[in-house]
């Protein structure tokens, strides 16, 4: 029986349709899958299924009380032990709409979906030693409805063979306090915080001299965050379990952020 060329093409359609129907494409995915109020995640049928990584998805670089106007680079991070991920995040005010600004960055995609404002990954990134992330930064609007925001934010662990099937996503979110900058607020001096001892084998302390709170980000000497502390006017850190070397400490606070070294032995 001989085949009309109508037919054929028709298919050899039918067949690349469901072929790639069956492929999710890891750059820039679909918005609205934050599973934030009124979204779901990508781990839906006819997506991402069927994995059963665990780990964590987190978002560090956002004090738990932010500025109005003021600019921050945050960042996603997934800890797992998947071999490829991607992500996708969203800030909403205390009515569920866009809150602030998303700046593009180097592998974010930005877009906008239903009058909300998304961050997701332009390409996917493989895992090395068990984590990966992607920066970018986010502008506190200059008012907004309410004095809360929130960070909804999930990342896909992926086995990287190309299909949906396999996967799992992680999710979470972050609740900020967002206050307006006050003109009589003094910036934050370096005599504002004390860290010591500057060589410490167990017990770090960070104090704040001023009645303030804040936010402690310890990073190695290679630059990557080691922890992430919410502050009171006093804090002891335990950090015998550090290796040795030298650490940065950054301090954010409503007044502003500083940074402190310290060496561990």
């Amino acid at each position: 029986m001989r085949l009309n060329t109508f037919s054929v093409i028709t298919a050899l359609g039918i067949v690349f349709t469901l072929f790639t129907s069956s492929m999710k494409n890891p750059n820039n995915p679909p918005a609205g899958n934050t599973g934030a109020p009124g979204e779901t995640t990508c781990a839906k049928s006819g997506c991402h299924s069927g994995g059963g990584y665990t780990g964590t998805v987190t978002l560090t670089g956002i004090p738990d009380t932010a500025l109005l106007g003021q600019s921050y680079p945050i960042t996603v991070h997934n800890t797992s032990n998947a071999v490829r991920a991607g992500f996708q995040m969203t800030c909403l005010d205390s009515i569920n709409t866009k809150c602030g600004a998303i700046s593009t960055a180097t592998g974010i995609s930005v877009t906008s979906f239903n009058s909300r404002q998304y961050a997701r990954q332009s390409q996917p990134k493989n895992l090395s030693g068990g984590t990966t992330s992607w920066t970018f930064n986010w502008t506190a609007p200059a008012t907004c409805s309410g004095n809360k925001a929130t960070f909804y934010f999930v990342s896909l662990c992926a086995n990287g063979n190309g299909q949906n099937s396999g996967d799992n996503v992680l999710i979470s979110m972050k609740p900020i306090v967002l206050t307006q900058t006050s003109p009589t607020t003094e910036p934050l001096a370096s005599g504002d915080v004390k860290v010591f001892p500057t060589a410490v084998s167990d017990i770090l302390n960070v104090d704040l001299v001023r009645d303030m709170k804040g936010t402690l980000f310890l990073y190695s000497s290679a630059g990557k965050l080691v922890l992430e502390k919410a502050l009171m006017t006093t804090n002891t850190l335990d950090v015998s379990g550090l290796k040795v070397g030298t650490y940065v400490v950054k301090i954010q606070t409503a007044a502003g952020a500083i940074t402190k070294k310290f060496l561990k032995y």
